[in-house]
């Protein structure tokens, strides 16, 4: 913690600081399956399901390329495993940005109670 958490934390009451530990910052596993929740939480279990199939696929197709008979098959085998693989990769870093973007939209709802309750005293 640094030292404007400390000052931030020594200017708020006991009711404040629990609401602020409360919706404090979450750890990672909590981060990932908070993306399975909420509107857009439908998305999250698809493309969980779509990549999971992209790595059997990718996994299927290096097999192939590892027991190749000739340089062309080998060739088209490497192929497919590395777009396959590539496919899966996107979709890693696109359920890593929901991740992020949830986690600030968290801090903004956050600032947005603090604001609240500030116009309040």
């Amino acid at each position: 913690m640094n030292d404007l958490d400390q000052q931030i934390q020594q200017a708020l009451d006991a009711e404040e600081r629990e609401l602020f530990e409360q919706f404090g910052e979450q750890g990672i596993f909590t981060q990932w399956f908070s993306v399975y929740q909420g509107k857009q939480g439908w998305i999250a279990i698809l493309s969980t399901f779509v990549m999971v199939i992209l790595f059997g696929g990718a996994a299927y197709a290096g097999w192939n390329f590892l027991h190749s008979s000739g340089g062309l098959e080998a060739a088209h085998w490497g192929a497919v495993t590395w777009f396959l693989m590539t496919m899966v990769a996107f979709m890693k870093l696109w359920f890593w940005m929901r991740m992020e973007s949830n986690r600030v939209l968290r801090e903004v709802k956050r600032i947005e109670l603090q604001i609240s309750r500030l116009q309040l005293k």
